[in-house]
């Protein structure tokens, strides 16, 4: 019989019963044998270096995740590691014109309607229908000779032949023509500016009462580098690189989030089209009945929205009788055009493919006629198979704060970093809110003009960029020479700038006091309201008070309410005048973050965007409905502070309450709407939530790495557990300073001295408390007495009264202290004081 081999190395043996047991094969059972031995132990010796490389080597994988949504395939689950993130500023020329909310702000041979059903930003478009000759809308921003600019705006064609871009006064300075009728597209043209203005132009052909829309235009001022680069850009790829913003804008609140196995949220993140159709019995079960819907069918109630990617397989599956109906939708949120199928109906399971225009699927509930039907454990992956049920778990690194870069060119960015598992910003610009808190200064005027300033630290000179409450640029100018123009003295520690009459109101002759330019910077316009109505002070161009008469102040913006007493604040509806400017010196400053960022085995969708705000204190309001609200338009004192356009968690005590919520499309202008009911509402609760604003930020790519073996896994978690230790030992401290606070001196300045020693206090709930009395220093308005340390100072300005004591007895001091820790005398009683007491009202500190 032939010889038997041995079952592991396949070694030849001998064949005993053979005759031939004389003859021994050297070849056979020796060569052929060690030969085989040799090779298995090349394999075991290969084996075992590969897995004494994963044990005893470090090994990490580079990672730049882009904005938007791409896969990221990982050999093993595994935390991502950021190594670079830096920040960016773009500069809208047109300020807030370019979002086509006001029509006013535009010039145009036709009349421009508000169109809100069709818009790529804010809550509406401009939709223009064409006379006798093309149609146009035009609007003018500041240029300077010789330099290099682009100009964007998205476009839909309608029913016209063609839409494009123009700027006027330069040859050839057209964008390519867009003919899509129904999807917006962009229309680009780059130039170079031969004026101190130009005028930019959207042109729209065909014949009369054609129809087109536009929005979202931009014009950024850009280096030569970049200039050229964007000659060899697609029109959509020059729209992603330079995506609309309004006024300045750095990237705001960076995030990314990788998406669970499970694509689909739970039932109670989809929104509600439809009420009293669906019950919601649990996160992931739902039963629906439709027996009573007067119709027309079909029908969809419930619906969610996923990013996803193009061209890429996926696969949905539920349990139950119910139906999901998938739409793919494109990025302005509209069906691919040319595709075949617009939509794939799903029973049980169902693999499809996305197109190369798809980026994101509604997901529906879908129902085709009336009756009872089931939903339970909906679930989308990625991949040709169904894989087995899991909750949507999804892994989110976000970062709460703004990077700014020089909006030319890009250098000196702000620079985010990690350090012993918290994150910091390298900064080298200082964004400033301008408003009446300031402790502005009057200083000098000319025709059509007056000048103010405002104290800045560390500031680098002539690098201010100001915005003003319409949203337009203020330009730099030195020396000031008429309106609307700024400087910045690092010698004098000031910002200046000058406000035209137009604006204020304020006469040539006149010389507004401090109350006067704090009022302005409130959103306020002085007029004479012995001859002038508020409406007509309000759109004058003109002096409206000249000193004489009996001054009231009327609304900047919106309705002309108007007010007899000096305005101390701000009204819902201005925005403040925004100043950003570089700094002289660098700092380094510690930034709110939330979450790590992590991968699972195999494919991981991620998306990275900007504008996250992280847990906002909240209250849901009570409708008469019997429901809870948050940011419900017709529910007073709701209202977030920012615009969602998306809620990715709402919080009770810190602790995640999402699946109590039902959110809702609002068809009003604030966006995401969520509900509670009643029964579900916890009055002792402290609620937050956690969203991404409407108002959009430049994107900037997260650059980074994760573990690719063992031994790196291994290191990263022994790091983790090092850096997560001391973090608690650190808010176990905190914690014991908190119950037992400690009085802190501050340094007294302006030549006062302590008469009974400066103490400040911040106590277990977070109220500042300051005591004292001090002697013998300048009294002056606007001098600060001292400054707050960071963490102890108001989130807005306090105005509390104390007593002064001189040689006439008491006296009321008032004081101001703002936000930025100054503690100021208010002006008044306290020039008549020698001795001042400093023991004000508590208030609460920033966080």
């Amino acid at each position: 019989m032939a010889s038997e081999k041995t079952p592991n190395l396949g070694l030849n043996q001998i064949d005993r019963t053979s005759p031939k047991t004389t003859y021994f094969d050297l070849e056979k059972y020796l060569d052929e044998n060690w030969r085989s031995v040799d090779e298995f132990a090349g394999d075991v010796n290969d084996g075992v270096n590969e897995i004494e490389k994963r044990l005893d080597t470090t090994e990490r994988k580079a990672v730049t995740l882009e904005p938007g949504v791409q896969m990221v395939h990982a050999e093993k689950a595994s935390p991502f590691s950021l190594t670079g993130l830096s920040g960016r500023t773009l500069v809208n020329l047109l300020g807030r014109m370019g979002n086509c909310e006001t029509v006013s702000e535009w010039s145009s041979n036709v009349a421009i309607a508000i169109d809100s059903n069709n818009k790529t930003n804010g809550s509406s478009s401009f939709k223009i229908t064409l006379g006798s000759v093309p149609a146009t809308a035009s609007a003018s921003f500041l240029t300077t000779p010789g330099r290099k600019y682009i100009a964007i705006a998205d476009v839909k064609s309608g029913n016209t032949s063609k839409v494009a871009i123009s700027i006027n006064g330069i040859a050839g300075a057209v964008g390519n023509e867009v003919t899509s009728g129904s999807v917006f597209a962009p229309s680009v043209v780059r130039f170079t500016a031969k004026e101190y203005f130009h005028i930019v132009t959207v042109t729209g052909t065909g014949v009369a009462s054609n129809t087109f829309n536009m929005d979202s235009v931009r014009v950024y001022e850009i280096s030569e580098a970049d200039y050229a680069a964007a000659a060899s850009y697609t029109p959509a790829q020059a729209a992603a690189k330079y995506p609309y913003v309004d006024s300045v804008m750095p990237v705001r609140n960076p995030y990314a989030i990788r998406s669970g196995e499970n694509l689909l949220p739970n039932f109670y993140e989809w929104t509600v089209i439809n009420s009293g159709i669906v019950n919601l019995q649990a996160p992931y079960k739902a039963s629906a009945s439709t027996s009573s819907y007067p119709g027309p069918f079909p029908l969809s109630p419930l619906k969610v929205v996923v990013p996803v990617l193009p061209n890429t397989t996926y696969t949905i599956s539920s349990a139950g009788d119910g139906i999901q109906y998938i739409e793919r939708r494109d990025e302005n949120d509209s069906d691919p055009s040319g595709e075949v199928m617009p939509g794939v109906i799903a029973v049980g399971s169902k693999t499809f493919t996305t197109s190369s225009q798809t980026r994101f699927l509604s997901v529906r509930l879908r129902y085709a006629a009336a009756g009872s039907f089931t939903h339970e454990n909906p679930m989308l992956n990625i991949g040709s198979t169904a894989k087995p049920f899991k909750p949507r778990e999804d892994s989110m690194l976000a970062l709460q704060t703004d990077l700014y870069a020089d909006p030319v060119t890009g250098v000196k960015a702000d620079i985010v970093f990690e350090r012993d598992g918290q994150y910091f910003k390298s900064k080298k610009w200082q964004g400033m809110t301008l408003d009446g808190s300031l402790p502005w200064v009057y200083f000098g005027s000319g025709v059509g003009y007056k000048g103010v300033r405002v104290p800045v630290n560390n500031g680098f000179v002539d690098s201010e960029r100001i915005t003003k409450f319409d949203g337009k640029l203020v330009q730099h100018v030195f020396p000031l020479t008429g309106p609307d123009q700024s400087h910045l003295s690092p010698e004098s520690g000031v910002v200046g700038l000058t406000i035209s009459v137009a604006d204020s109101g304020w006469a040539d002759g006149y010389e507004p006091s401090q109350d006067d330019v704090k009022a302005y910077f409130f959103g306020y316009k002085a007029y004479d309201a012995n001859t002038i109505t508020p409406a007509n002070a309000q759109a004058m161009t003109t002096a409206t008070w000249t000193g004489t008469g009996t001054k009231y102040w009327v609304q900047r913006v919106g309705v002309a309410n108007f007010t007899q007493s000096v305005p101390t604040t701000s009204y819902t509806g201005y925005t403040p005048y925004q100043l950003v400017y570089q700094l002289a010196a660098p700092t380094v400053e510690p930034i709110v973050s939330e979450g790590q960022l992590s991968f699972v085995e195999g494919d991981n969708q991620v998306e990275v965007g900007t504008g996250i705000v992280l847990r906002e204190a909240v209250g849901p309001k009570l409708h008469t409905n019997g429901f809870y609200y948050i940011n419900a338009n017709a529910v007073p004192g709701s209202n977030t502070v920012n615009t969602p356009s998306r809620i990715i968690n709402i919080l009770a005590n810190n602790r995640n309450d999402t699946s109590s919520w039902a959110n809702y499309t609002n068809s009003g202008s604030n966006g995401i709407t969520s509900e509670l009911n009643p029964n579900k509402f916890n009055a002792a609760a402290s609620y937050s939530i956690t969203y991404v604003m409407l108002a959009p930020s430049p994107f900037v790519p997260f650059m980074g790495s994760f573990a690719a073996n063992e031994k790196t896994l291994l290191a990263d978690l022994v790091d983790s557990v090092q850096q997560n230790t001391a973090r608690v030992s650190v808010l176990e401290n905190k914690k014991a300073d908190k119950d037992s606070p400690a009085w802190i001196s501050p340094t007294l300045l302006n030549g006062w001295a302590t008469s009974r020693p400066v103490g400040i206090m911040k106590d277990s709930n977070g109220f500042v408390h300051i005591r004292g009395l001090i002697a013998n220093g300048l009294t002056n308005g606007g001098l600060a007495l001292f400054t707050l340390p960071q963490g102890y100072r108001p989130i807005s300005i306090q105005g509390p009264v104390s007593y002064g004591y001189g040689p006439s007895g008491p006296v009321f001091v008032p004081f101001d202290i703002f936000p930025d820790g100054r503690v100021c005398f208010g002006g008044g009683g306290a020039k008549d004081s020698t001795t001042v007491s400093v023991l004000f009202p508590p208030f609460i500190a920033e966080q």
